[in-house]
């Protein structure tokens, strides 16, 4: 401890006895006792006094202590920070490692480079020939056989339903029920490409009127005249186009007596007039598309008359 410290430990010592050890009571300050405590207090604080003055007089003529003197001075330099500002520092020397990423797939060469083709579309409409019958030609039968040419692979359709048979060469046949009079039927032939010719034509089918014959057999009486009567029947149409096909039938028969119709698909019966006619409509409601069938027209005796009939109605 240098001579300076002990000097100002004494002051402290003696200030802090001057104060610590004398109370003073502010009551009893009016009385003999509180005259001698501030005494004593007073005496106390001179000498605490005098204690501090001799210290600093002390050190004035003391002086600073060797051991004091002898100490390395602070340095009064300002020492320069050795870090580097972030945006001075020197970038690293080492490249950064990439991160792994999955190698792309590696893509064969092709083998072959596909050729080029050009489609050349087919914007030409088929031939379309009708052979037989000619138009406007009149037949004598129900069903006839329609002929003719087209190309190889087109498709032929009568009447927008009927779907004629085409030959390896685009030769073409369908076999078609008219009705009786006049019938028109339009052929259209359709190429692969949807190329379509169109032809119209028309054809009457002739339907001869039964004859009707009456034989009169006389009898030599005296007085009574007998005559035969010879079972007559007719067909008016032999085909139909309705949903429900039907047909009408008439003839002549012995008066009075029962005359009937019968198919595979429908009949009737009726009664012959005083006169001897007779007239049936008769229904088929089962007759099957575009397929001939026969109809039987028979009267009280057996006799009888057979018609064909073909209902066209395509449902």
């Amino acid at each position: 401890m240098t001579t300076l410290d002990t000097l100002a430990r004494s002051s402290a010592e003696a200030i802090h006895h001057s104060v610590a050890f004398v109370p003073v009571r502010p009551a009893s300050v009016g009385t003999a006792a509180g005259v001698a405590a501030l005494w004593k207090f007073g005496s106390y604080a001179v000498a605490g006094a005098l204690a501090g003055v001799a210290v600093v007089g002390a050190l004035i003529i003391a002086g600073p202590d060797e051991a004091e003197v002898s100490r390395d001075p602070v340095p009064s330099t300002t020492v320069a920070p050795t870090t580097i500002p972030i945006e001075e520092a020197v970038p690293p020397t080492t490249a950064p490692v990439p991160s792994a990423k999955t190698p792309a797939p590696v893509v064969p060469p092709s083998s072959a480079i596909a050729p080029t083709t050009t489609t050349v579309s087919d914007a030409e409409p088929p031939m379309l020939e009708i052979l037989s019958p000619s138009d406007g030609e009149r037949v004598k039968t129900k069903i006839t056989t329609f002929v003719g040419r087209t190309e190889p692979d087109a498709t032929v359709v009568a009447s927008g339903k009927f779907e004629a048979t085409v030959a390896a060469d685009g030769s073409w046949s369908i076999d078609l029920v008219l009705a009786p009079g006049a019938n028109g039927v339009v052929f259209v032939a359709t190429d692969p490409a949807g190329n379509a010719t169109s032809r119209r034509m028309t054809i009457t089918l002739d339907v001869e009127e039964p004859k009707v014959t009456t034989t009169t057999t006389i009898k030599e009486t005296t007085t009574t005249t007998i005559a035969a009567w010879e079972f007559v029947a007719n067909q008016k149409y032999g085909s139909c186009v309705e949903p429900i096909a039907y047909d009408i039938f008439s003839g002549k028969a012995t008066p009075g007596t029962t005359v009937s119709i019968s198919s595979e698909y429908g009949s009737g019966t009726t009664t012959a007039n005083g006169d001897g006619t007779w007239n049936l409509k008769v229904l088929f409601p089962s007759a099957p598309y575009n397929k001939v069938f026969l109809v039987t027209a028979k009267d009280h005796t057996g006799a009888k008359r057979t018609f064909e009939m073909v209902s066209l109605y395509q449902g």
